[in-house]
């Protein structure tokens, strides 16, 4: 299936696209959270078929081509795949309408420079390594509030693709309790 016609399936819902090296993580991570608090949602994986419901009123979206075709909402930009992807992510966040938002990794320094630029009337947020305590492979996630929290993620890209997830639910109204609790029953494969 095609990016348009994905596009034009979802015309209604606020469409949330995840891009790059680490989208399926991060991905994975915003579906359990969003299944284990009940949110109806849509998900499509790079041009397939979607199951669209007419109830969900948002659809995920990981793709890493045709970037421009399925006209986000909001992005999520991680590590590019490769070199050659770095123009496409470019032109993706360029792509972000007035109002929508821009997650982006600080981490990686060319994604960062792509993020961090300047769009009217675009919410820019960056995420990297999520806060934690870590002693052996027993890790815990540090909130703002200073609580922690004990998740099966191990490694900095677990980590910094939590960070994103985070990121992105409390912008689509998922709260903190939410988040913490439905992330501490996430295994990643």
């Amino acid at each position: 299936m095609k990016a348009s016609d994905i596009y034009n399936q979802s015309l209604d819902k606020q469409r949330i696209i995840v891009t790059g090296a680490q989208s399926g993580l991060v991905a994975s991570m915003i579906r359990h959270v969003l299944n284990f608090n009940e949110r109806k949602f849509d998900y499509v994986f790079d041009n397939e078929s979607p199951a669209v419901s007419a109830e969900a009123p948002l659809i995920i979206i990981q793709a890493n081509s045709q970037l421009l075709d399925y006209k986000h909402h909001i992005a999520i930009l991680t590590n590019p795949t490769s070199n050659s992807q770095v123009e496409e992510l470019e032109k993706l966040a360029d792509a972000t309408p007035k109002g929508g938002t821009l997650l982006y990794t600080e981490l990686n320094p060319v994604i960062k420079k792509i993020g961090s630029k300047e769009r009217t009337d675009v919410q820019l947020i960056a995420y990297k390594v999520f806060e934690h305590n870590k002693k052996g492979s027993d890790v815990k996630l540090i909130s703002s509030t200073g609580e922690q929290f004990p998740v099966s993620l191990i490694t900095d890209s677990q980590l910094e693709s939590a960070s994103a997830a985070r990121e992105l639910l409390k912008k689509i109204g998922i709260s903190s309790s939410q988040f913490y609790k439905a992330l501490g029953t996430y295994s990643p494969v």
